[in-house]
């Protein structure tokens, strides 16, 4: 149609009510959780390369995990054999 403009998105997106119901409908289905993980992990993913709080949280959570520690040792002991 072409009337609609940038200016009247943003409008929209100021009332709560819409906002809550468009996050509410997202949620509710799989196919855009999906791909709303995957965007955040994209962006997670390079903000782990830069970003040194957010690699010491993993590695803190990771080494607190007795399950990962296993992992470890085991990988340890095929790298000397």
């Amino acid at each position: 149609m072409g009337f609609i403009e940038e200016s009247d998105v943003r409008r929209l997106l100021e009332d709560e009510t819409l906002v809550a119901e468009i996050a509410k409908a997202v949620v509710e289905d799989p196919e855009s959780m999906e791909s709303l993980a995957d965007d955040i992990a994209d962006y997670l993913s390079d903000e782990l390369e830069d970003d040194p709080t957010l690699r010491k949280a993993i590695v803190d959570a990771a080494t607190a995990n007795p399950e990962f520690k296993k992992t470890i040792v085991k990988k340890l002991v095929a790298d000397l054999s």
